[in-house]
């Protein structure tokens, strides 16, 4: 009798021990922690194709001119967007700013001046700028033919334009570029903002043809935006 009182006794105290030794915890799934270490993926860079978006140039940028396989660097801090026929960059909807575009021209001297100045309306449009009353452009005799990269360019100066509220000076730039595109585009200042006109002849100057390491470099709109997204500001 004693003996079964024992073995009763021994068998109580196995179990016990199994419990204080966390028999009762329950086993983690493995699958459960990896399915909790898994994080969504980024959302996708932005492609800086509207202003919207709000991409900042650094100093570093590479924005492209799509219709005719350019690029060029807009003024750091300037919010650009690249659309298919043409590529703007500006401080503000009503400060310094910059349009750059292309059009094709043509051996016939009468549509080739037709099409640039399709072309030139276009690019006043997007700038969003309106010229002075009764603006000609004397388009072979610029007022400062710059040679930029091989290509000859030419840049026009014109006083009392205006861009939102402000006014100010339009600065035109055209020449061609190969048989098939020709550059086109305008630029607009205050008077007295000296680092606007000189962003936007410095991006005039940085204009290059788009290469094959160029564009090995370029996954910066794909893989890292060259522009940074700007959050949102109090305007």
């Amino acid at each position: 009798m004693v003996h079964r009182i024992l073995n009763r006794t021994a068998l109580f105290a196995f179990v016990f021990s199994i419990a204080a030794c966390g028999g009762g915890q329950q086993v983690k799934n493995p699958d459960d922690e990896k399915t909790a270490e898994v994080k969504p993926p980024p959302p996708p860079p932005p492609k800086c194709e509207s202003l919207d978006e709000k991409c900042a140039a650094k100093a570093d940028t590479l924005a492209k001119i799509k219709s005719a396989s350019l690029l060029f660097t807009p003024g750091k801090d300037w919010m650009y967007a690249q659309g298919e026929a043409h590529t703007i960059a500006q401080v503000a909807d009503d400060g310094a700013a910059l349009v750059l575009g292309s059009y094709t021209p043509d051996k016939d001297a009468k549509k080739d001046a037709a099409a640039r100045d399709a072309a030139f309306e276009e690019i006043l449009k997007a700038l969003g700028a309106t010229p002075p009353k009764g603006m000609k452009i004397n388009w072979k005799k610029p007022d400062a033919p710059q040679d930029v990269n091989a290509w000859k360019l030419g840049v026009w100066q014109v006083q009392g334009a205006e861009r939102g509220k402000k006014k100010g000076i339009l600065l035109v730039v055209q020449g061609s570029l190969d048989e098939g595109h020709s550059l086109i585009g305008a630029g607009f200042a205050e008077e007295t903002d000296q680092a606007g006109m000189e962003a936007i002849s410095n991006s005039i100057g940085s204009i290059k043809a788009e290469s094959k390491k160029d564009e090995e470099k370029k996954p910066d709109e794909e893989k890292k935006p060259d522009g940074e997204k700007k959050p949102d500001e109090k305007k």
